[in-house]
């Protein structure tokens, strides 16, 4: 009877543990291995992996296809929002009344009270960790006027960052009894919209906040429902959309070694598991990760090569990095890379510092990165008379 008991424990033991494993299994890099991306992956509708620094695409699928992006539209509400901070126009204490309409926005919200009063901050907070709808709404209505005329503002937003695919209705993105007039973008026009959003340092510190204390009468905290938040090494944001026509989508991005990844996921099935947009972004950042790295051939201040001087009391000046030198190469290529300097003859007098040509790192015919190349010394003109001499 005593062996009975003791395997009945066992196996509980073992259903419970399997129970408390996250469904994020862990691999060496420190992300989901559900499975593995194959050359024509399926359960989304479109996906795209990009690294910013280089702009270099790393996976595509459907990129450039208007699709629905349910509350992934919020980052451009939050991107004008942060312009009209940027301007002046707006500043973080700026009280905002609460309309009727925007306190019956449903869906994800804070349950902000019509008449009640909240600074923009507060807003932008709910917003950017909480998703909420009635946040965006009441933002949207204080910057333009109205959401319809704020739309306009996101359309136009969209024409200046050059998004072709993207057309704005709200600025929300709950679905529309219209079905037309649905916010659309694609996975490309969301990875463009995310890393610009994501160069504001307050929307960069809030997109990594997986929950935090509110006070709102009805809430006590906010939670953020992007789940690689909590499971995913490196995870830095960005934001996450549901509704019945867009599916299960989310613009993620994720930093390890020196190199940040932005994925975007539309039209995945679930919520949960193998075949969610979180798992699948977590997979495709994972094959790019294992795949690529970022290297420095040159640092800042290296002297790389020596520039012709016309017309100096030196023939010539050392040449070296004005930033570090940043380059993404497959693992290892990282030998194959080489680093020269563009530039003629410079005319003195010569300033430290002073522009003098490129600095173009390559590997084989392809162009990796180009920085500026500066004088690493001061190099005086020489004197007129010395024209005139023989020596």
């Amino acid at each position: 009877m005593q062996t009975g008991h003791c395997m009945k424990r066992i196996i509980v033991a073992l259903a419970i543990a399997a129970f408390a494993v996250p469904s994020f299994a862990q691999n060496e890099e420190g992300g989901p291995v559900s499975a593995t991306i194959q050359n024509n992956p399926t359960g989304f509708t479109a996906a795209y992996v990009i690294e910013p620094s280089s702009g270099r695409v790393l996976f595509e699928q459907n990129a450039h296809k208007p699709l629905p992006t349910a509350s992934m539209a919020k980052m451009m509400t939050l991107l004008i929002a942060m312009d009209e901070i940027q301007s002046g126009n707006l500043h973080y204490d700026t009280p905002i009344t609460i309309s009727a309409r925007a306190s019956k926005m449903g869906g994800s919200q804070i349950y902000l009270r019509a008449g009640s009063v909240w600074p923009v901050k507060n807003l932008l907070i709910a917003t950017m960790v909480h998703s909420a709808n009635d946040a965006a709404e009441a933002i949207a209505e204080k910057i333009g006027g109205s959401a319809e005329s704020f739309a306009d503002m996101m359309n136009a937003k969209a024409q200046d960052l050059g998004l072709k695919d993207s057309r704005f209705y709200d600025p929300h993105g709950l679905p529309s009894q219209d079905p037309s007039r649905n916010n659309v973008m694609s996975a490309h026009d969301l990875a463009v919209l995310g890393q610009a959003l994501m160069k504001h340092p307050f929307m960069r510190s809030l997109a990594v906040i997986p929950e935090m204390e509110f006070r709102n009468g009805t809430l006590a905290r906010i939670y953020n429902p992007n789940r690689l938040l909590r499971f995913y090494e490196g995870a830095t944001g960005i934001k996450t959309g549901f509704s019945g026509p867009a599916g299960f989508c989310v613009t993620a991005s994720a930093k390890r070694n020196g190199m940040e990844l932005v994925a975007v996921v539309m039209g995945a099935k679930t919520s949960r598991g193998p075949d969610s947009s979180f798992e699948i972004a977590g997979r495709l950042m994972n094959q790019a990760f294992v795949n690529y790295k970022m290297v420095t051939p040159v640092k800042q201040g290296t002297v790389v090569a020596q520039a012709s001087v016309n017309d100096g009391r030196a023939k010539s000046v050392p040449v070296m990095a004005a930033t570090d030198v940043k380059a993404l190469v497959k693992r290892g290529e990282e030998k194959g890379v080489r680093v020269a300097f563009s530039g003629g003859a410079v005319t003195a007098p010569v300033k430290r510092g002073q522009r003098i040509g490129t600095i173009v790192v390559q590997r084989g015919n392809e162009t990796l990165a180009k920085i500026p190349a500066v004088a690493a010394q001061d190099v005086a003109k020489e004197p007129w008379w010395k024209s005139f001499l023989p020596f």
